[in-house]
């Protein structure tokens, strides 16, 4: 699964990685911090269709079948097509989340936890989203989830628990993956792990000012354990 992740590229980078437009307007009007440590329930950077950079909410938010309200920070590759929250932003708004690198936490025989950072060959890369409108907080905004896939060696060996992992897109595969028209045939081979070789993890202790920020808005899906919320599996919501 992805709960957390880091974003440390310098604004320019971004723009020329993944070729935006209007890229120094959006710069310029929502400001950029160029070493974060990025949590769900917050705005996060996103590259939409139209190669846009825009602000989409961590958290897609939807009621179950039985009317409950609930959190989505992630969406199983295997079933996002089905999933009613998910399939209609699967379909047609999917979504670049650039990142430097990936927060696991790895289950200790003592029962503490011991947290990764796992990045790849290049020091930018972009995550597999999802976009959609939802009522967050009593407005309509743009809302996102990150796409998880079964584990490659690195990511089982880390994330030894739940045995899930984020969603990489090559950059090679950018166009495809923005693209409205690629076909759920030609988008699966593209939600499959990256292959080891290209995977590198190294323990970064938790910062203890994060501490006192994890958990300080009820709509965060996570907490300093790394647990998440991902989409539910009811069976009225896989139609």
């Amino acid at each position: 699964m992805c709960g957390r992740y880091l974003l440390k590229a310098l604004s320019a980078e971004i723009i020329q990685h993944f070729e935006l437009v209007d890229g120094l307007d959006y710069f310029d009007e929502h400001g950029y911090k160029f070493d974060r440590e990025v949590f769900p329930g917050e705005p996060i950077l996103a590259i939409n269709k139209y190669h846009l950079p825009e602000d989409l909410w961590w958290t897609i938010r939807d009621r179950t079948f039985d009317g409950k309200i609930t959190n989505a920070i992630n969406a199983r590759s295997e079933t996002v097509a089905k999933v009613t929250m998910f399939r209609d932003a699967f379909k047609s708004d999917r979504v670049l989340i650039p990142a430097s690198a990936i927060y696991e936490w790895q289950q200790q025989p003592d029962g503490s936890k011991a947290r990764f950072a796992i990045s790849f060959d290049t020091p930018l890369f972009a995550l597999a989203g999802i976009a959609r409108d939802c009522e967050i907080k009593g407005t309509i905004r743009r809302a996102t989830a990150i796409l998880t896939t079964t584990p490659n060696n690195i990511f089982r060996e880390i994330h030894n628990v739940k045995q899930r992992q984020a969603v990489v897109i090559r950059e090679s595969d950018y166009e495809r993956w923005l693209d409205p028209r690629t076909s759920l045939d030609e988008l699966k081979p593209l939600m499959q792990p990256l292959p080891d070789e290209v995977t590198h993890a190294k323990e970064a202790p938790e910062p203890a000012t994060t501490t006192s920020k994890i958990g300080k808005d009820k709509d965060r899906a996570e907490d300093s354990s790394g647990r998440e919320v991902d989409h539910p599996e009811q069976p009225s919501l896989l139609f």
